[in-house]
């Protein structure tokens, strides 16, 4: 990555003005939903329920119903303003949930960890072992890829990124979509080695989702092309393709993976102690390593279609997982 040189922009402006100038210009450049840009801004100040439920209005068509949910979207919503179980804002960080996975099922099923950092400008960006990933341990969908035939980064190059790193530290995730699991938790940059598939546009390889609701695997997502042509397929637990899609258009078929009974196995394993665990899993060569555990997919805000895969999704959810005697729906 070579930003170019910086020689003689700026003269006068304040040490660097012109970076964060810069790293402005290339968020708004790719600024692709200004409508939900400006809904959570106007929507700061609502209380978290009012502004999850306007939201599931405009998005879905419908007031939902929290006390009484019956579609996955509003248990979802409904999980993400009544549960406040520890176990939530534990799989919410990377770093903690790579631990509590280690203590469940081994270190076999996650990647080294590079390098664990609370600053930004503490990370050695010109030294770290590549080809790797940069990601913050709080918040979603964000990363960094440092591949091993880059060009090195010069130091434009590497302001931007640093200050890419910090905005990641600097942001209450908790508030984007009133997602409580990210509440108060501090984050920080993880460094792990970067998984690699040639044949897969960009070198990622596909993404496998498992989706446990109700003590059980109700479907399998793969994601392939996540950083360029995104697109998704479902499937049942044997591997047949289900006539669904969720907010993604399909891909071919997926061959069916020699480790899907094993995958079955290590979700169930991982989710046993919650209402609904997501487990994010890569398969190399042979082997499952877990990238994260997701408790609110969307902030409840993904579309299935048809949408009456989200009704018989919903029918599964069942309440296991209390943080009080008291915690009832609100």
């Amino acid at each position: 990555m070579n930003a170019g040189s910086t020689a003689g922009a700026g003269a006068g402006a304040p040490p660097g003005l012109i970076d964060r100038l810069r790293h402005l210009g290339r968020r708004l450049r790719g600024f692709r939903r200004p409508d939900l840009w400006l809904a959570r801004r106007i929507g700061r100040v609502l209380p978290d329920r009012l502004y999850l439920a306007i939201g599931h209005l405009i998005y879905f068509g419908r007031w939902p119903d929290y006390r009484q949910p019956r579609s996955f979207n509003e248990h979802i919503q409904a999980y993400m303003l009544r549960c406040r179980s520890p176990l939530l804002q534990l799989a919410a960080d990377k770093a903690a949930a790579r631990q509590w996975v280690i203590e469940q099922v081994g270190d076999t099923h996650v990647l080294p960890q590079l390098g664990l950092w609370t600053h930004a400008e503490a990370v050695p960006l010109r030294t770290l072992a590549r080809p790797c990933v940069l990601k913050p341990t709080v918040g979603s969908g964000r990363v960094i890829f440092l591949r091993e035939n880059d060009p090195p980064l010069d130091a434009a190059a590497e302001a931007a990124l640093r200050l890419e790193m910090q905005r990641w530290l600097d942001t209450d995730f908790s508030r984007q979509s009133r997602e409580w699991c990210y509440a108060g938790l501090r984050g920080r940059l993880l460094a792990e080695p970067m998984l690699t598939d040639p044949s897969e546009p960009g070198g990622i390889p596909p993404d496998h989702k498992v989706y446990v609701i109700g003590g059980a695997v109700r479907f399998i997502q793969v994601d392939r092309g996540r950083f360029g042509r995104h697109t998704r397929n479902l499937y049942d637990t044997d591997w047949r393709l289900l006539p669904v899609r969720l907010t993604l258009d399909n891909h071919a078929p997926d061959p069916r993976p020699a480790e899907l009974d094993a995958m079955i196995a290590l979700a169930l394993k991982l989710a046993a102690p919650f209402e609904f665990l997501r487990v994010d899993l890569y398969l190399c060569e042979g082997r499952l390593i877990v990238g994260e555990l997701t408790s609110y997919p969307g902030a409840g805000f993904e579309r299935f279609m048809p949408s009456d895969f989200a009704l018989e999704l919903g029918a599964h959810w069942t309440r296991a997982m209390r943080a009080r005697p008291d915690d009832q729906p609100a």
